[in-house]
């Protein structure tokens, strides 16, 4: 007996152990099991159609009148369907397991009217609806887990190659390049410049939500300086069509299957076939209105589960982008294993050029990717997708040998693509090739290349302000062909009023190539204009002496001299610690003054601080591209944040304040859609401790016609000084949303930008007890700073101008156009 019951509990057990495992196994699936007897006999019935209402699911009964179906794709309601029998619909608990269990009665043969109506929808728009109310089945992020191997290459090849280009001079000098050219089914000839290929293994886990790719293998062949980033693998380069939009080149283009895609886009049902067996649907896809960013093109859709099979298109003609030409994007699903879809080929073509009907030779770029060797919900442990990167390369990823490329490659590469390396290895022995690199360098950078030094800069050669008068400048620094981990880099200045030389010096080493770390030590001596943007044009530009809109008589004398780190820790935070020495000495109408005993005021002369910085900067999947010394951050779909301390040390050589700097800084980049793009941020800090107000929070004003985008474009200098304050920002930029409305407009491709900024903060009066505060300073009071503009950018494909509108803080009586100013800039936008 006791027997009996220990095996009683044990079934039960075992059982329970079964559900949860099947449970686990099953998740997101609807299964439903059960028996159908005849309702008069109450015997079994074999081959009765069961199915899910709606749908293409379901299965048969078996010889005893046993079902189950087990699916993805279920709805709310099954039919029990047979001939002779009175059909049964019953409800069914979605994403969960149940038994249910149906007596079917015979049916009394009853003729009724039967009436035949059209239909209240397209076929296309019935299709197109079943196709969003399947997204997210269909969508791979429903697994629980899944892996493969990826393949990627990216080639980017030099095209709009006329009938004449091989008569021309240049391409005489550089006929090497003639062997290697190759041409499109349409004949347009193109020649491959670079071509950068990956393998890799991507992993993902839904619950909770992490991802993992792990560089195998890498390498990059080409023209040296064309920069691609050999770690974009599958984490950047992934398109999902079932995303409501679709981020390229710096916009969101609605998705065709976006669940509001028919407000944009016109459908129409095409054709229907087989592939691979599975019976599909031709749905093609045309934008509505002209502008939109949206695509034109095709997608095959499976008949039973309405998953995408097949998808490709193009970019709509009129979409307002620069330097695109076209676009095309293919897309190829298979079914894995039972329903479930998987991307296993991606190509894409970018056609860029000046303009889209310039005749100056342009770039293809291009993109393939495959995807082979598929685990489906065969997840692992949590700690196997930790790391301390956004995407792992392992050691021997740079190192595999060509036999290793020709076993593992997804397809081989062609003629042109396997002679890139032997072309690029004889231009860079043509005298006429170095030269045009030289040139090209030169003006990105202003620095031209003298083989393990560069001399510049063109951009700070000669400039003026109140103080110096007219300048010159020199700089020199090592170049890459130095050192990959080491630069040196120097510069000395002359001011002709003054009769003064300046002059500086930086060195910087990237302590751990793998995961940058790189350190930085400099000593400057020169003027500086404190108070103004970081980007802004320094005292010594040449372009920003043309553009000020005052005297530039505000300055300091600084020297300086410090020490710093920055390190990247784990794949999403970036740590800076640094110390800094540095001395003001105060230049034109700037003097530094404190109050006495007896009431007056006696003049310093100078102030020096020591300062310890640390910060932490956080930001969620973040990926930088650039050179081997500096770099510039992708845009990450999450927040920056970053916090920060300065703690100015007293009696540390000599410095004359103790003072404790606390910012934290929220900065956001996003895209939105048909609404364009949205920047916003706030910044907040304290200060404590006593400082003179050089050493606090100095507003960042602008003296000048150049935008800025960091800081306020209608404050002056030195206007409002804090030592607690907040500040914040908001920018959307439209893109076409408006004006590409407005016939006549649209054909200008011009841009609607719009801003906002506001400050507000207050200074104690123990810092004021420091240093006398400059007659032209301001206190906020109880009303912000606020200030607005209004914009239009992508004037002539670069240009931006911006009515900046200074809502508060105006001089009493002032006249409304006092408060406004045009500012511009320009910049090279998609």
């Amino acid at each position: 007996m006791l027997l009996l019951v220990l095996l009683n509990r044990m079934k039960k057990i075992l059982l329970l152990i079964f559900l949860v495992v099947s449970l686990g196994a099953n998740s997101q699936q609807t299964v439903v099991y059960g028996t159908v007897t005849d309702a008069s006999t109450n015997e079994y019935m074999p081959f009765v159609r069961v199915q899910f209402q709606n749908s293409k699911i379901g299965t048969l009964t078996d010889s005893v009148g046993f079902y189950r179906i087990q699916t993805y794709y279920a709805t709310d309601s099954l039919e029990f369907m047979s001939a002779g029998m009175k059909s049964q619909t019953v409800k069914v608990k979605l994403d969960k397991e149940q038994e249910i269990n149906i007596k079917l009665s015979e049916t009394i043969n009853e003729f009724e009217e039967v009436v035949i109506l059209p239909p209240d929808e397209f076929p296309s728009t019935i299709l197109h609806k079943k196709v969003i109310a399947h997204k997210d089945i269909n969508n791979k992020e429903k697994l629980s887990a899944y892996e493969y191997e990826v393949y990627s290459k990216v080639q980017a090849d030099l095209n709009n190659l006329g009938e004449d280009f091989d008569d021309s001079k240049l391409v005489k000098k550089l006929d090497v390049l003639l062997d290697y050219m190759d041409s499109t089914k349409e004949g347009n000839r193109f020649l491959p410049l670079i071509l950068s290929e990956t393998l890799s293994n991507f992993y993902f886990k839904k619950n909770p939500k992490q991802k993992k790719e792990v560089i195998t293998a890498t390498k990059i062949t080409g023209v040296e300086n064309l920069t691609i980033n050999q770690l974009l693998g599958d984490m950047y380069l992934d398109i999902n069509v079932y995303d409501n939009s679709i981020n390229l080149i710096s916009r969101a283009f609605i998705s065709p299957v976006a669940d509001i895609a028919r407000t944009y886009y016109k459908f129409y049902l095409d054709d229907s076939t087989f592939i691979d067996n599975q019976w599909c649907y031709k749905l093609r896809f045309v934008p509505k209105r002209t502008g939109d960013a949206t695509f034109e093109g095709e997608m095959w859709i499976h008949d039973t589960t309405y998953a995408i099979r097949k998808i490709s298109g193009n970019i709509s003609p009129d979409v307002n982008i620069n330097y695109v030409k076209d676009l095309y994007f293919e897309q190829e699903f298979k079914m894995i294993q039972p329903e479930v879809w998987m991307l296993v080929s991606e190509k894409m073509i970018a056609d860029l050029k000046i303009t889209k009907e310039s005749k100056i030779m342009g770039v293809y770029a291009r993109k393939y990717a495959s995807r082979k060797y598929f685990a489906i919900n065969s997840g692992h442990p949590d700690k196997f997708y930790r790391s301390d990167y956004t995407v792992e390369l392992l050691d021997s990823a740079k190192l595999r040998d060509e036999n290793y490329w020709i076993a593992h490659r997804h397809i081989p590469l062609n003629k042109q693509e396997e002679g890139i390396e032997e072309m690029v290895d004889s231009l860079e022995n043509n005298r006429t090739f170095k030269t045009l690199k030289n040139l090209t360098y030169f003006a990105t950078t202003g620095y031209w290349m003298l083989g393990k030094v560069e001399l510049g800069s063109a951009y700070s050669l000669v400039s003026y302000n109140a103080v110096e008068k007219f300048r010159m400048a020199l700089a020199l620094r090592t170049s890459n062909n130095f050192s990959h981990r080491l630069e040196i880099g120097g510069k000395v200045a002359y001011g002709f009023g003054d009769n003064r030389f300046k002059y500086g010096g930086t060195i910087r080493y990237n302590i751990t190539p793998k995961k940058r770390g790189m350190l930085s030590g400099y000593y400057n001596y020169d003027i500086e204009q404190i108070g103004s943007a970081p980007n802004a044009a320094a005292v010594g530009s040449t372009f920003g002496t043309l553009l000020r809109t005052g005297r530039l008589d505000k300055l300091t004398m600084v020297q300086k001299a410090g020490i710093n780190l920055e390190k990247d820790i784990k794949k999403d935070v970036i740590l800076y610690g640094g110390f800094e020495w540095k001395e003001y000495i105060p230049l034109g109408i700037t003097p530094y003054v404190i109050s006495n005993a007896q009431g007056g005021f006696d003049s310093i002369n100078r102030i020096t601080a020591s300062e310890f910085t640390f910060r932490y900067r956080w930001t969620k999947d973040e990926e930088f591209v650039g050179g081997i010394f500096d770099r510039s951050s992708l845009r990450s779909k999450f927040p920056i944040i970053s916090i920060q301390g300065i703690f100015g040390v007293k009696g540390l050589l000599g410095a004359n304040y103790s003072y404790q700097k606390f910012e934290l800084h929220v900065e956001h980049n996003k895209l939105i859609g048909p609404l364009g793009r949205i920047k916003y941020g706030a910044t907040m800090g304290y200060v404590f401790g006593k400082a003179a107000y050089p050493f606090l929070k100095v507003h960042t004003g602008n003296e000048s016609y150049w935008l800025q985008l960091i800081g306020f474009n209608k404050m002056n200098y030195f206007e409002f000084v804090s030592d607690k304050y907040i500040e914040g920002f908001m920018e959307n930029h439209w893109e076409g949303a408006f004006f590409d409305r407005i016939p006549g407009v649209k054909k200008l491709k011009w841009r609607f930008v719009t801003a906002a900024r506001v400050a507000y903060g207050h200074i104690s009066q123990r810092n004021i007890s420091q240093m006398e505060l400059p007659s032209f300073t301001k206190q906020f009071g109880k009303i912000p700073y606020v200030e607005a503009a209004i914009g239009i950018e992508n004037i002539f494909n670069i240009g931006r101008v911006d009515l900046v509108y200074r809502i508060t803080h105006n001089e009493p009586n002032s006249k409304f156009i006092n408060h406004l100013a045009i500012r511009a800039r320009f910049s090279f936008l998609f």
